[in-house]
């Protein structure tokens, strides 16, 4: 089985950490408290937790079908299940999937544009722009990809350092009363952040890139312990800043933190803020049209050149078409509902497929002896 590329194409174990956590990263640490707070309220961390520990687990079953990949992907894995032709079909449903987390990061991140800095400027000329960097980097290859997420990752971290000003006006009994809560309650609370642990699936594309890949589990729990402790920090700080209320009526809690921050070289923190989550965008933009040109390269032999200029212009003309802010929260909400469906019902599925014809040929061959 042919599980690896030449060494030359593929990176060190070491880089899944970055992988993983830049393409977990993205629009959504702006305004997910909002959302995560209608379920549990104050106990809406809990479900953070939950969420980002069963996603160790989703690792480990991406890493069980990986092994069972004949060339270390999910679109050799779909055809050697299926056979080719139902194998290509589902091939396009996972490229579907790759398109659409690209147009719902671009424009959600062209909704905190628009509000915060360029009011006047239109839909169109924002998501050409995005798109020509994201496509100049994609073009660069894996590699590349594999820079961006590591200078995604570390850049953007130093904004952690301005927790020290939230933290000023923290009143803690927010957090109070502690586990006063329905199971339904909290189920509603994991339901709103899973979308933003999405990014462990993109490793059923790019696995036979990592040099030796079937021993480098291990940075990818650590990747996905570090997503999960940064959640969960970042809940309780904007818990303890903003009260419930509030919650419930601000857009953009992480980006109203920024606000307070003052210094005597810069007025407006904020837009500083908002450039540098650029870096923590382009990530996973970069990482979902990579996959989605390698799906169409190793499906249906397509030239990476075409398979570019068509993934890029489903995504402007789907970016283009959502115009309201109702329109965005809409395509949030249906992004949510695919990623959770492939994460926790699909992955399963074929755990078990793979499972029971191992037994199957496990018995067939013993009946045969």
């Amino acid at each position: 089985m042919s599980k690896q590329l030449n060494k030359s194409l593929t990176v060190s174990p070491f880089f899944l950490f970055f992988l993983i956590h830049s393409t977990q990263s993205g629009v959504g640490l702006l305004n997910f408290q909002g959302k995560i707070i209608k379920g549990a309220e104050q106990d809406a961390w809990v479900s953070i937790l939950l969420v980002g520990i069963s996603f160790h687990l989703i690792i480990w079953l991406l890493y069980f079908l990986l092994k069972k990949s004949n060339n270390g992907d999910i679109m050799s894995l779909h055809q050697q299940l299926f056979g080719r032709w139902l194998g290509n079909v589902l091939n396009i449903f996972f490229y579907g999937y790759m398109l659409l987390i690209i147009s719902t990061i671009i424009r959600s991140y062209l909704s905190v544009l628009v509000t915060w800095v360029f009011p006047y400027t239109p839909i169109w000329f924002l998501s050409l722009t995005m798109i020509f960097v994201i496509s100049y980097l994609v073009v660069g290859g894996f590699r590349v990809i594999t820079g961006i997420c590591f200078w995604g990752m570390i850049i953007p971290s130093l904004l952690l350092l301005t927790v020290y000003f939230p933290f000023q006006y923290a009143y803690w009994t927010n957090l109070l009363p502690v586990f006063n809560h329905s199971l339904s309650d909290y189920f509603v609370s994991a339901k709103e952040s899973i979308l933003m642990y999405s990014g462990p699936e993109f490793l059923l594309i790019y696995y036979p890139f990592i040099k030796d890949n079937q021993n480098s589990q291990k940075w990818a729990h650590i990747s996905q312990a570090y997503t999960t402790i940064l959640y969960l920090f970042i809940t309780i700080i904007s818990f303890v800043y903003f009260s419930h209320g509030q919650l419930e009526h601000v857009t953009w809690p992480t980006l109203m933190m920024s606000k307070i921050i003052r210094f005597p070289f810069i007025e407006r923190f904020e837009y500083i803020f908002i450039f540098l989550w650029l870096l923590v965008v382009l990530p996973p933009c970069c990482m979902a049209l990579w996959g989605a040109i390698r799906v169409l390269k190793e499906s249906f032999k397509f030239k990476p050149r075409m398979s570019l200029w068509i993934s890029i212009i489903i995504v402007h003309f789907m970016v283009i078409n959502v115009k309201s802010k109702v329109e965005v929260e809409e395509m949030g909400t249906f992004i949510r509902f695919v990623s959770s469906s492939f994460l926790y019902i699909y992955i399963p599925i074929l755990f078990l497929f793979i499972l029971i014809l191992q037994a199957f040929k496990k018995a067939k061959s013993v009946g045969v002896n």
